[in-house]
């Protein structure tokens, strides 16, 4: 049952945090170590009913801690577990003549780790299989804890990666980036940075085995430090899709045959039902208004089609415009308050589907503010710019000013969160790509404090995983660099007005 006492041993700071934050959810008393040196000085006042120890660790390894706890009389009895990120015959031999009960494989499956915990301490369990699920981390970590630890590991491991570059032809003991390599293999797969594992993983095993030469060393920790450089965590967006359009009917209206093809073909594949019409369906038409969200296809003579006013007055559907900026700009005011989202031409399929899943998302399961006292009469409207860019902070705040929109500009995350914190603006556009708080993470910040700000991230990063990480951490909207201001000044009216 739950509360039973854990010690984690790990020198990975990153492996050692989450470790702690999962087993703690699942009511376990916790407690950490990041080398066996402090376990042992720990074990002076703790007793737990279980250790898990990471093998590969400097100084005292994970296998001499546990054959000194289970040489002890006062700890022999405590379950040790081992972590290894081997999967090897002699790994698992190693860890039971050292009196291990069992070992879990790095990457830690986080969606399984209270049950084999669990399993140990009923000693149902000795060897376990491999398991790799990072995304489950999206679910059992608090938001802005996990943004701050993958943020720490890329900054951290952009560092180490160039110390070793550096010093490459002084290293005579490969002990330290064997280590290093291996903090990598358990940290990178457990955040779901998948390539940095499998480089890190692939390197390791060629140093343990004498086959890398210096040159060939040297081009492996390029390609780590490639991979440090653009990091793409595998969190999978699709099942996300999959739940938001699973047999949803969606109406595209007014799409010419070879457009309306292909984005029949891409809902299609995420599960929707498209029901095409053409921009002469009546208004309050029933087929149409059955749909669960429509996308509009705007042209030059029907920017005022009274089937968006009927799906908007009557349905609430989520209403997507496609079409030339300059002719949705031009809709009817009452029609653009009521859109959820544009797609400016040069849009792809999967962008609709991606913007398509999120307005029915947001319509499902919308974003809770904290209450607050109503604007003032007058008031102009506020938003919040922060950009580590001076150049595109000046572009963006001048084509919004010239539409009447208040605007305070910052050059960084901490000051920008502080800010909003204050004075809460009705939008905060933000960077994704700021130097130590990052937009994410300060997004993050504002959906779990309950602020009512909308928020608009600003990324040059065009990967699905990015945009759906943007969506799932509340992003109202999101713009990819480099963006048309205008198109950026409808999006921060379209929210202004809802």
């Amino acid at each position: 049952m739950a509360g039973e006492s854990v010690l984690i041993v790990d020198d990975a700071p990153v492996n050692l945090k989450l470790t702690d934050i999962l087993l703690r959810k699942e009511g376990y008393q916790v407690q950490t170590a990041s080398d066996a040196e402090e376990a042992l000085k720990v074990l002076g006042n703790f007793r737990p009913d279980l250790m898990l120890v990471d093998i590969q660790m400097p100084g005292i390894d994970g296998l001499e801690l546990t054959r000194r706890v289970k040489r002890d009389p006062a700890t022999k009895d405590i379950v040790v577990v081992a972590l290894t990120a081997c999967a090897m015959k002699e790994d698992e031999q190693n860890a039971m003549a050292a009196g291990c009960s069992g070992y879990i494989t790095k990457p830690i499956d986080t969606h399984t780790l209270g049950k084999r915990v669990r399993h140990h301490l009923d000693g149902r369990l000795a060897v376990e299989a491999p398991l790799s699920r990072p995304a489950a981390l999206l679910q059992a970590v608090p938001d802005a804890e996990l943004e701050s630890l993958r943020q720490r590991f890329i900054d951290e491991g952009t560092l180490q990666v160039r110390q070793l570059l550096e010093s490459l032809n002084t290293i005579v003991d490969p002990t330290k980036p064997a280590q290093l390599l291996h903090r990598w293999i358990g940290s990178a797969g457990v955040l779901g940075y998948t390539a940095i594992a499998e480089l890190a993983r692939k390197t390791e095993t060629a140093l343990s085995n004498g086959k890398l030469t210096t040159g060939e060393f040297r081009s492996c920790l390029l390609e780590l430090s490639a991979a440090f450089a653009k990091p793409q965590a595998t969190a999978d967006p699709k099942p996300i899709l999959v739940d938001a359009l699973s047999g949803k009917s969606i109406a595209l209206v007014g799409f010419a045959a070879e457009t309306g093809d292909r984005l029949c073909g891409a809902l299609e594949r995420a599960g929707a039902r498209p029901r095409v019409f053409d921009t002469t369906v009546e208004a309050g038409a029933r087929p149409v208004l059955d749909c669960h969200a429509m996308v509009y296809q705007v042209q030059a003579d029907s920017t005022s089609a009274p089937i968006l006013a009927t799906a908007g007055d009557q349905a609430r559907m989520p209403i997507i415009l496609a079409g030339k900026r300059d002719q949705i700009l031009s809709m009817d005011l009452a029609v653009l308050a009521r859109t959820n989202d544009f797609l400016i031409d040069g849009w792809k399929p999967d962008e609709a589907v991606m913007r398509l899943s999120f307005s029915l998302l947001r319509a499902v399961t919308p974003i809770q503010f904290r209450q607050t006292a109503p604007r003032r009469l007058g008031q102009r409207d506020e938003v919040l710019l922060a950009d580590d860019d001076p150049a595109i902070l000046s572009q963006v705040r001048t084509a919004l000013q010239d539409f009447g929109m208040q605007c305070t500009v910052l050059l960084d995350g901490a000051t920008a969160l502080e800010r909003i914190r204050q004075d809460l603006p009705r939008v905060a556009v933000l960077d994704v790509n700021m130097p130590g708080l990052d937009g994410y993470l300060v997004l993050a910040a504002i959906r779990e404090e309950k602020l009512p700000v909308r928020v608009i991230l600003l990324t040059s990063r065009k990967h699905e995983n990015d945009i759906s990480r943007a969506f799932t951490l509340g992003a109202d909207d999101y713009v990819v660099k480099p963006f048309n201001r205008i198109e950026l000044v409808a999006r921060v009216k379209r929210l202004l007005k809802n």
